[in-house]
């Protein structure tokens, strides 16, 4: 076999369209599709959102797993963001909020106690 030199291939681009308000979700066949996460503008983070398998924000995205018995598939994508994905998105913000107040609470109240019930010298 002849060992041929190959000529490099001009700059390749792909056109494609980032989801900037995003959820993932998966789904069987063509049954409604669950969200199981969300891009979060509030959330304090460098990192891009991706799940990772990786299936990122690109209009298009899937992944897809068929069961060999029954022939159903398992599909994660993305798409553009439902009412559903913001609410469950301001729940879980929400939740922690309260977590973080709950949880400064939990501290002040340890603290309060143990002044309360320091013995005296």
């Amino acid at each position: 076999m002849k060992n041929e030199k190959l000529e490099p291939i001009e700059n390749i681009q792909l056109e494609q369209k980032r989801i900037e308000d995003c959820e993932w979700v998966f789904q069987f066949d063509e049954d409604e599709p669950q969200v199981f996460a969300w891009t979060d503008k509030d959330t304090d983070t460098e990192d891009e959102p991706t799940v990772t398998f990786t299936i990122s924000n690109i209009e298009g995205a899937y992944i897809s797993f068929k069961h060999t018995n029954t022939d159903k598939v398992f599909k994660l994508f993305a798409r553009p963001i439902t009412s559903e994905g913001k609410k469950m998105r301001k729940e879980r913000t929400e939740a922690l909020k309260n977590f973080k107040i709950d949880l400064e609470n939990f501290d002040k109240n340890i603290e309060d106690y143990a002044s309360e019930n320091k013995e005296t010298e």
